[in-house]
């Protein structure tokens, strides 16, 4: 039967809001969904004669999704500053990440998403929400994003960073390239890519460029910005239009709209009721945040406000379980108290808040096991070495699990890498092709 396979003799972690482990289990693939899943007696006398993979007892789970990205940094890896090194995080933006945009071509956005896209399957990433930015190339850079997220098969999630850096007609085009790629995804029939409309933080977008884009703007499509990721944000809107970040983003337009702000470290403490109030969900990225030394979000305050919170990497790396180690440990540590931040939180922040957040955007059912879910899975090389249970599932994702051979990842049931291998990409070859292209940046930037 076309597109249908059966994953027999696995060990099953459904995620979802009551996390189960099933041993002996199986799965039935039909069409890209989740058929059936249980004991693998009970699924085999529903299942037709189809292909079958013996997973030999590996553990299979739903991909990770990975809820903020930035897969352009690919070529910072190994680079080295002109200047001194940076002092804070202006600096950092001023002398790494916007002269590396800047020097970006559109040969560049693609290889650099496709190395991403391609590191990602091999974590067992199956949904990236990225935020892109190349001023000298905008018009139809997310076309080459999309195009490398095609060529590996994953689920991608597209904005472009619209600033006002390169003046007018930059942020203009950054608005038009939204707006396009938004169009574009409406058409696309497999699910496998969607927009959000991207803002770079209230820093870089004036109240011209913000109105601009909130009249072209689709209003039901989730506008994707910065907010307060430092200090000199919070201090440039005070200074500039007498309000925190936030705050001044929403009452000119954004309250209207849904958003996903990334980061939100530094709110002042009636902004994190205005989160709740206006449905705001927060990307957070405890790693990146901690690199840059800007601060830890105040995740437990948000989450008992009601604001939903999902884990990103923020370009770090295409393996969101680093961070949901990072997650497991900073806010305890910013507590001083090992209870300051309960497992519930880290398990929602991690696996729950990221798949209601993808399932909705993408208008599939993602990141669970159950009937009717797409067949969106990762197997892992993960044999326990103490019990393992539903109740004690994120006790084994933190401290072994997370770090396990990827055996094999699948989207919509369709086999996208397994057994070291990506489908459909070269990986000597790719690597070449990136070695050569970051080289050159490197000249130039």
């Amino acid at each position: 039967m076309p597109g249908t396979l059966l994953l027999t003799n696995a060990t099953i972690v459904t995620l979802g809001p009551t996390p189960e482990v099933i041993a002996g289990g199986a799965i039935w693939i039909e069409n890209g969904k989740i058929r059936a899943f249980g004991k693998s007696e009970e699924v085999l006398a529903q299942a037709p004669p189809v292909s079958k993979l013996d997973l030999q007892s590996r553990v299979v789970m739903p991909g990770q999704i990975n809820a903020h990205d930035h897969l352009y940094s690919a070529f910072a890896r190994g680079i080295s500053l002109k200047d001194e090194a940076p002092a804070n995080f202006l600096q950092i933006l001023q002398r790494l990440w916007w002269r590396l945009d800047q020097a970006l071509s559109s040969q560049d956005c693609y290889l650099s998403s496709l190395l991403g896209f391609t590191e990602a399957v091999q974590r067992g990433v199956t949904t990236v929400v990225d935020h892109h930015a190349s001023p000298a190339c905008i018009d139809g850079s997310l076309d080459r994003l999309a195009e490398a997220a095609q060529q590996v098969g994953l689920r991608a999630c597209l904005c472009y960073e619209t600033t006002d850096r390169h003046g007018e007609a930059g942020a203009r085009q950054g608005v038009m390239e939204n707006l396009r790629f938004a169009r574009h995804c409406q058409s696309s029939a497999d699910g496998r890519l969607a927009a959000a409309l991207g803002l770079h933080a209230s820093i870089t977008v004036d109240s011209r460029t913000l109105s601009l884009a909130l009249t072209e703007w689709p209003e039901d499509v989730p506008v994707h910005v910065h907010v307060a990721e430092d200090m000199c944000d919070v201090e440039h809107s005070l200074k500039t239009y007498g309000r925190p970040p936030l705050q001044r983003l929403l009452e000119e337009g954004l309250k209207d709209r849904p958003v996903w702000a990334a980061h939100c470290i530094h709110l002042q403490p009636h902004e994190k009721d205005l989160l709740a109030v206006h449905g705001v969900t927060v990307m957070h990225n405890p790693r990146s945040n901690m690199n840059n030394a800007v601060g830890c979000a105040p995740v437990q305050e948000l989450l008992e406000r009601g604001v939903p919170v999902a884990l990103g990497t923020d370009g770090m790396s295409q393996d969101p379980a680093e961070d949901a180690r990072a997650l497991a440990v900073i806010h305890k540590h910013q507590a001083a108290d090992p209870r300051g931040f309960a497992w519930e939180n880290i398990y929602r922040v991690a696996f729950l808040e990221p798949a209601r957040l993808a399932s909705a955007r993408f208008g599939r059912k993602l990141g669970v096991i159950e009937v009717g879910a797409e067949a969106d899975l990762m197997v892992l090389d993960y044999d326990p070495p103490t019990p393992l249970t539903g109740g004690n599932f994120l006790g084994h994702w933190l401290f072994g699990m997370g770090t396990a051979p990827v055996w094999g990842t699948w989207v919509a049931g369709d086999c996208v890498f397994f057994k070291g291998q990506v489908a459909g990409v070269d990986a000597a070859d790719l690597k070449a092709r990136c070695r050569a292209a970051a080289e050159n940046l490197w000249e130039r930037w």
